[in-house]
Order: structure tokens, then sequence, then C-alpha cells
């Protein structure tokens, strides 16, 4: 075979430029500290850098973003725990001692007001944010678990449907006819109009909601009340009379026939006759349907607990209608924390501060109420036997001192009632707690879950991504090494090539 010197000098040029080629991969490899530039430069590399970038990128979210919101989500959680904890300790306290009536006429003011405030410190807790997020309130997290000082309750209403066990009808002790000092002058007037107080026990349901109404802001009747057997079917009601008390029928509130319901307004009671309550007992389900028209700050919201309608005036004076339905299985916010592995991050406000526990709460205050009313009464009328009015009126002293006898009497039954009252909210407030220490005991597992977790992902994100900076980064002295053997070779090209072209076909003529 021929070779010309246009073969040699085109085979040289080109060897030169592959060592040119070598020497700036090297250089680029230098410069960038990246193996490749380009994926052509070794697709191998490429694709392998493609899924470890992936993996990650993955892997720091849930190290940086993902597993440190969860944290700080369940950290929340378990302060608020702590706290609600405590409240609920604080007022267990209070009925060991109303239990044996260590309370006396001069604190019971103070101890109303501390329940008061007690009330208003668990709302304050079932509250709690993280990042403008209300860590009770399930997927609503942008509306608190009970309405704020700062909302405008009064453009909400709702038509509620609460449902109850036949466990949740329990039993009050009421007095009757209570002594009103300020009828004195009409029982002066007119002995025979005097009643002397009674008590008796009455059967109820407690709703939710005190200030309750039997029809919603659009006039309809929403009041109804429902029992299923254990087979979902419906029992009969029929024949019992369900009457509507209003606040001017306080008298009659609890002096209920065998076949009466009185719906209290005022208090939010349903209370039974006994024939209703033989019937309700045996049932599976009740079911209470009613409206409530006004709220107060620290009521709870009942889209967070019932199925209802809410109905919410609008800035124009219409009104938006929603529905809402309270799920059976919760709803449950999880946070992914690591490839296929979900975290549970949120806890429902349903299942630690309840209407129930409003509910004794409030009886505990209303017992208090009554007996520092009954207290003040008695006080009053003992003033009036010194009261130049009465005290020079054989009838009218004969009359308070009649009153004052009876007076004792109702404090004894309220007394007693108030007794009975704490004695039994001992009891209530112990599951309370427990049920608190159960929803604590599964946060503090979460967070031991979520501290593995944690240290697994970084250790992954680690293990990653020193493989990613295997596969993607030059090593330095490898490649000053790499380097200079490109370079040395390059130049010997070069220098070889150089001598090749200083010949001309002049040299030859």
């Amino acid at each position: 075979m021929r070779i010309t010197n246009q073969m040699v000098t085109g085979n040289s040029l080109r060897n030169m430029q592959k060592s040119m080629t070598e020497v700036n991969k090297r250089t680029e490899q230098m410069t960038s500290g990246k193996k490749i530039s380009q994926a052509s430069d070794d697709p191998v590399i490429a694709i392998r850098a493609l899924k470890l970038r992936t993996t990650v990128n993955q892997l720091e979210q849930y190290k940086k973003k993902n597993l440190p919101d969860a944290e700080s989500w369940l950290k929340i959680t378990t302060t608020s725990l702590s706290n609600i904890t405590s409240r609920i300790e604080d007022i267990q306290t209070y009925c060991v001692q109303g239990s044996t009536d260590s309370f006396n006429s001069t604190n019971r003011s103070a101890i109303i007001d501390s329940l008061k405030e007690l009330q208003d410190m668990l709302y304050s807790e079932g509250n709690s944010t993280y990042a403008g997020r209300y860590i009770f309130s399930g997927y609503k997290t942008d509306r608190a678990l009970a309405f704020t000082e700062t909302e405008d309750t009064t453009k909400y209403s709702y038509d509620i449907t609460q449902h109850f066990t036949a466990d949740a009808l329990d039993t009050k002790n009421v007095v009757w006819d209570g002594v009103d000092y300020t009828k004195v002058d009409s029982y002066i007037a007119d002995p025979t109009i005097y009643k002397q107080p009674d008590s008796e026990m009455v059967y109820r349901l407690n709703l939710a909601y005190e200030g309750i109404d039997n029809t919603n802001n659009a006039g309809d009747t929403v009041l109804s009340l429902k029992a299923l057997d254990k087979d979902g079917n419906e029992i009969s009601l029929a024949g019992f009379t369900t009457t509507v008390m209003e606040t001017d029928d306080a008298d009659s509130y609890y002096k209920v026939g065998p076949n009466d319901i009185h719906v209290i307004k005022e208090t939010g009671e349903l209370v039974f006759g006994e024939n209703v309550y033989n019937t309700l007992k045996t049932a599976d389900d009740i079911s209470v349907a009613y409206a409530k028209k006004a709220f107060e700050a620290s009521d709870l919201r009942p889209e967070h607990y019932f199925d209802c309608k809410q109905y919410t005036v609008q800035t124009d004076g219409s009104v938006k209608e929603t529905e809402y339905t309270k799920p059976e299985a919760g709803q449950k916010i999880y946070y992914e924390v690591n490839f296929n592995q979900s975290l549970q991050v949120n806890t429902e406000g349903n299942q630690l501060i309840s209407e129930e526990m409003t509910n004794d709460i409030n009886d505990l205050i209303y017992a208090l109420d009554e007996l520092q009313a009954a207290e003040d009464a008695q006080a009053k009328l003992k003033s009036m036997l010194s009261d130049v009015q009465y005290s020079s009126n054989e009838a009218a002293v004969s009359q308070i001192n009649r009153m004052l006898g009876d007076i004792d009497v109702e404090i004894a039954l309220k007394k007693e009632n108030m007794q009975k009252t704490f004695s039994a909210n001992i009891t209530n407030f112990q599951n309370y707690m427990s049920m608190v220490s159960a929803v604590q005991s599964d946060v503090g597992s979460r967070m031991t879950k979520l501290e593995m977790v944690s240290t697994r992902v970084a250790e992954q994100y680690a293990s990653f991504k020193e493989l990613k900076s295997k596969n993607e980064d030059a090593e330095t002295d490898e490649t000053i090494i790499d380097f200079n053997e490109a370079n040395l070779v390059y130049e010997s090209a070069l220098a070889a090539t150089g001598n090749i072209m200083q010949k001309t076909l002049l040299d030859y003529i």
C-alpha cells in the first residue's frame, strides 16, 4: 500500500485532534469536578446519575422538610395534650373536694370562676395551631375547634343532628319551688300562694349546646326525636307529648308526667317522664335534631362533632348553606416520611374535648350556682328581719321565718345535689383522663416511630449522596494524573506533527 504525504498529514492531524479532545476532557473534569459534562460522554454514568439524583432529592425532601414538619406538629400536639391533662386534673381535684362539700360559702364564687377559666383553657388548647393550621380540627385545618373571640359568631347558625346511645340517658336531682325572697310581699299579702320547696329525680338527655331552638333561621321546624333498636327498626314514640319549654316556663322545666318530653331551650336538655325513659332505654341509637342560632366564643364548632348544616350570612346579605357529615373513620392527616412510608401527624380534638365534658363542667357550675343563689337568698331574708318595714309586722316576721326554715331545707337539698354531682363527675373526669392518656400514648408511639424513620432517612441520605458523588464527581488526584498524561501525549503529537508539516514540495525540487 502506497503511503502519501497527504495521508501522513491527515492521520497526524486526526490523532492530534484526539489528543486535544482528551486534554479538553480532562481540563473540563478538573474545572467542573464532574466526570461527564453531557450524557453522550458516558451514557451509563448519565443514567445512573439521573436515578441517584432523584433518590437524593426525595430523601432531602423527607429529611429537611417532611420529617421536621411532622416532628414539630407532633411536639405541639404533645405539649397541648400535657396542658389538657393538667386542666382535667385540676377539675378532678375540685370534684373530689366538692363531693365532700369542702367548699364554703365564701369561696364558691371563686371556684365557679376557676371552673369557667379551666373550661376556657381547655378550649384554648383545642384551638392550638402549627404554621397557621389548627392541629385538632381534622381536615378543616383552616378553622378552630371552638369559636374564637375574634370571630363574628352572629353570622352562623346550624341544623344539628346529635346521636346518643341509651347509656347517655342520665338522671338529675332538681329542686322545685325554690324560696324566692323577691316575692315576700306577695306571700305576706296572700300566704296561700306560697309553696314549699321539693326535690325529685328526673331522666334527661343533655344536648351539646344551651340556647337551642326548634326552628331554624328559615322558619323550618327541625326539632325531632327518633330512636332505633339494635336491628335498625324505629321505636314508636306515639302517645308521648313533646313540649318546647321557654324561659318563662322555668318553674315547670322538670315537672314532667309519665308520658311527657320537655325540650328545654335554655339549658339544652330533654327531660323525660317514666314511660318515655323506659321506652328509650332499650334503644341502640337515639337521634335528636335541633337548631342552634346564637353562638359564643369557646362554643364547640358543630362541624367538628356532628352531622349538620351550616348557614352563613354573607357580606351581601345572602345565606350560604354547607352540609357537613362526620366521617366514621375520622379525618387523619398523613405525611410521607420515607419511601412508601407515611405517618399520621394529626390528632382529632373530638377525641380529647368532647361535648360530654363540656356538659359535665356546666353541671358542676350549675350545682354551685344554685347553692350559691340559695345561700344568698337566705342572707337576704335574714337581713329583712332587721328591716323596720318587716320587723314591726308580725305576719311578715312569721312568713319570713317560715321561708327561712324552708330555705334551710332547700340549701340542704341543693348541697346534697352538689355533692352528688361532684361525686359522679370524679369517675367522669377519670374517664376523660384515660381518653387523653390513650391519645398521649398513641402520639408518643408515633414520635418514637418518627425518630427511627428520621435516623434511617439520615443514613440513607448520606449513603446515596456518597454514591451520587462517586458516580458523578471526578477524583482530583486521579484527574490531575490523567490530565498530565493527556497533555504529554498531546505535546508529543504536536511535536511530531510539527516535524512532518515542516516539509513542503519545494524541499523536493
